[in-house]
């Protein structure tokens, strides 16, 4: 059994699990791209049609490239390793920004290059570019949709629901075929009718999607697919993981910052050997979510092959964090923590939307014993 765990969980000690200096830079760069934007901007903007800001998303797109960091350079991309990317989720989680990075440039982009085709790889082209936003659909519930050849095409019909833009150009689907489960890309000109949904976070919107005899682009086949999608599904974790970690960070980031200026007894509350302990726990918290995220990163870039493991435990340890960090962080702010106006709530909500969206920590804890034992 330890040595069936070991083939899982093993990697050479020369990959790095601390981030390079180029990371750091990139770090740096994209924080300082979305620093000065205040809660109610990003509240202001989950209102608007698209639900995020188009010049920040050209910015991501053009001056950092993040739909196109870690495509290989054979396919138009810069060829920068999935954990580059993961620094740049982590911090658009640390601001919790709308834009689709996540759902486009970290997954959208990679779902498409599965497949191959002239008007596929005409999309696939526009979303390395950032001038088409994709969004995937939940590949592990039971396809809700069928598709049907029609001569050289196929016609895709059903109900779906995605998250991360309102505004989405198309959409990856897993739908039902006679043969199996396939993978589907389908252009929002395509689709029936698209429905904004209510959301527990108003930052990440969701949408319903309809579709009649709608034209579909096939990008993997059923025997294709069953291979394909385990590594797209560690790419989904891992990236949603590195989010959280985001998401906690800034979250224990300012709960220190209020805790050491608030004073209660002429003493700052952080001195409190409670609220200590707390902060401590926090701390914690978020340093088990960025390691555990980190080694799935970088399992994922050695050995793709090898990293389910590494990214369901990622996803399971992160999951809790941001939910335990954020929930804290309301408690520790005291009356302003509970207005609805601290921005806490709306951290909170994203972790929530994150758990629904990507699995709760018991499903990917089942996961981890499945590949454990099997």
């Amino acid at each position: 059994m330890q040595a069936h765990v070991d083939s899982l969980y093993t990697v050479d000690s020369s990959i790095p699990l601390i981030a390079t200096t180029e990371e750091d830079d990139l770090r740096d760069a994209v924080r300082s791209l979305l620093a000065g934007t205040e809660i109610e901007d990003i509240r202001r903007l989950s209102e608007t049609p698209a639900g995020f800001s188009d010049d920040t998303w050209r910015a991501l797109c053009t001056d950092l490239a993040v739909t196109a960091m870690s495509v290989p350079e054979s396919d138009g991309g810069l060829g920068y390793s999935y954990s580059f990317l993961c620094t740049v989720l982590e911090e658009c989680g640390r601001a919790l920004r709308p834009e689709p990075v996540l759902t486009s440039a970290a997954i959208g982009v990679h779902a498409l290059r599965l497949g191959s085709g002239p008007s596929l790889n005409a999309l696939t082209e526009r979303a390395i570019s950032g001038d088409a936003v994709i969004a995937v659909a939940d590949i592990d519930s039971v396809p809700s949709i069928t598709a049907t050849p029609s001569g050289d095409s196929w016609l895709l019909t059903g109900r779906t629901v995605i998250v991360g833009s309102t505004r989405a150009d198309a959409v990856v689907v897993v739908a039902s075929t006679t043969d199996g489960p396939g993978l589907f890309a389908v252009d929002s000109s395509s689709w029936t009718s698209r429905e904004a949904l209510e959301s527990i976070d108003p930052t990440r919107p969701t949408t319903a999607v309809t579709m009649t005899d709608s034209a579909a682009e096939l990008v993997t086949d059923p025997a294709a697919t069953a291979a394909a999608l385990p590594e797209l599904r560690d790419r989904i974790l891992i990236g949603a993981a590195a989010e959280n970690v985001g998401i906690a960070a800034q979250m224990l980031e300012d709960t220190i910052a209020y805790t050491t200026t608030r004073r209660q007894f002429d003493r700052q509350i952080a001195s409190f050997q409670s609220i200590k302990h707390r902060l401590a726990d926090m701390l914690l918290a978020v340093e088990r979510a960025r390691s555990a995220t980190r080694y799935a990163e970088a399992l994922f870039d050695d050995s793709p092959d090898r990293a389910s493991l590494a990214a369901a435990i990622a996803a399971a340890v992160s999951i809790d964090s941001a939910i335990e960090v954020t929930t804290e962080a309301i408690q520790l702010h005291g009356g302003i923590g509970f207005t609805w106006e601290h921005k806490g709530h709306n951290y909170y909500r994203r972790a929530l939307s994150n758990e629904a969206t990507f699995g709760a920590s018991a499903s990917h804890r089942q996961r981890v014993a499945a590949l454990v034992n099997a």
